[in-house]
C-alpha cells in the first residue's frame, strides 16, 4: 500500500510539472502572436531546444547555409536564447560599430561565470567606468606601444632563454616539444609584465600543472553545455561540466591569492617601476573616481592567464 501511495504521488507531481510547461508554453505563444516582435528571418525550430538539433557537428557549415537562404541577418531560437547572426561585414559592422552601445554588454555562459568570477573582467563586465578604467589600464600598462617598449627587453631575454635552453636539450639528446616551451614563453613574457618574475620554470612541476589546469578549463569551457541555452535545467548539471569548472576554479582561485598576497608584500622593491598588478592593485586604493575589487583583479588575471594559455 505504501509503495503504491509513493507511485501515485510521482505520478501526480509529474503530471503537475508536464501540465504547467504545457501552460506556460501556450500562454507565451499566446502572448506572441498578440504582440508579434520584430524579428530578423530566420528558422522556426522546434518547441523548447529550438534550432539546437539543426546545428550538427559543424555548426559554422550550417550558419553558412542558413545565411544563403535567410540573408544576412537571421534570427535563431538557441534553447530559450533569443540570437541574432550577422554575416556579412556590413551586417557585423551594424552591431560591432554603428549600434555598438546597445549590444556592448554580453550574456554571460558558464564559461565566463566560472572564468571571469561571473563578469568581473573587461571583456564581461557591463559598459561603464569601471569597464573604461580596465580597458585604460590594459591599453596602457600592458597592450600599448608604451608598455611594448618599456618590457622590451625583458621579452628579449625571455626568448633567448627558451632558445638556448631548447639548444642545450637538443645537445643532450632530449626530446623537445616547440609548442610547449614557446607556451611557458609566453607564460614567462606574460608574467614579466603582470607580476615583473619568471612564472614558471621550464619542465617544472609546477609549468605543468599549471599547462594542465588551463587546457583543462579552455577545454570545459569549449564544450556545448546544454544549461547555456536551457537555463531552467542548468542547475541540475546533466553533463557534469559545472561541477568539473568549479573545482577548476578554486585552484585557480587559490593561486591567485597567493600570488597577490606575496606581491603585495614586495611592492617596496618595484618602487618607480611598477608592474601591471601594482597598477591594478593601486587602483583598488585609489580614493578618487572608479576602484577595482579584488575580484575585478583576480578575474583580469584569470582572463589573462587563460588567453596565455590557449596556444598550448
Amino acid at each position: 500500500m505504501i509503495i503504491l501511495r509513493d507511485e501515485i504521488l510521482l505520478w501526480e507531481i509529474a503530471s503537475a510539472a508536464l501540465l504547467f510547461l504545457i501552460t506556460c508554453f501556450f500562454f507565451r505563444s499566446l502572448l506572441l502572436r498578440l504582440n508579434p516582435r520584430q524579428v530578423p528571418p530566420g528558422p522556426k525550430g522546434w518547441p523548447v531546444v529550438g534550432v539546437l538539433p539543426l546545428m550538427g557537428n559543424m555548426p559554422h557549415a550550417t550558419l553558412a547555409k542558413m545565411a544563403k537562404k535567410y540573408g544576412p541577418m537571421m534570427y535563431l531560437k538557441m534553447g530559450s536564447r533569443d540570437m541574432v547572426v550577422a554575416s556579412t561585414p556590413d551586417a557585423a559592422r551594424a552591431f560591432l560599430k554603428t549600434l555598438d552601445l546597445n549590444f556592448s554588454n554580453r550574456p554571460l555562459d558558464l564559461g565566463a561565470v566560472q572564468m571571469t568570477y561571473n563578469g568581473q573582467d573587461m571583456v564581461f563586465t557591463d559598459y561603464g567606468p569601471r569597464w573604461k578604467l580596465l580597458r585604460k589600464l590594459s591599453n596602457f600598462h600592458m597592450l600599448g606601444w608604451k608598455a611594448l617598449e618599456d618590457w622590451a627587453n625583458a621579452w628579449s631575454a625571455e626568448l633567448q632563454y627558451t632558445v638556448r635552453f631548447m639548444c642545450e636539450c637538443g645537445e643532450r639528446g632530449e626530446p623537445v616539444v616547440v609548442l610547449e616551451m614557446l607556451t611557458y614563453a609566453m607564460s614567462n613574457m606574460m608574467g614579466q609584465v603582470v607580476v615583473s618574475r619568471t612564472v614558471f620554470e621550464k619542465k617544472g612541476f609546477e609549468s605543468k600543472e599549471f599547462r594542465d589546469m588551463v587546457v583543462e578549463f579552455m577545454g570545459s569551457a569549449g564544450y556545448f553545455n546544454i544549461g547555456d541555452f536551457i537555463p531552467s535545467v542548468a542547475c541540475m548539471d546533466l553533463q557534469g561540466i559545472e561541477g568539473r569548472m568549479k573545482r577548476l576554479h578554486q585552484k585557480f582561485d587559490a593561486l591567485l591569492t597567493k600570488m597577490i598576497e606575496q606581491h603585495s608584500v614586495s611592492a617596496h622593491e618595484r618602487k618607480g617601476k611598477p608592474d601591471f598588478l601594482d597598477v591594478l592593485l593601486a587602483n583598488r586604493e585609489n580614493s578618487e573616481g572608479e576602484k577595482l575589487s579584488l575580484i575585478n583583479t583576480k578575474a583580469l588575471l584569470l582572463a589573462y592567464a587563460c588567453v596565455t594559455g590557449r596556444s598550448i
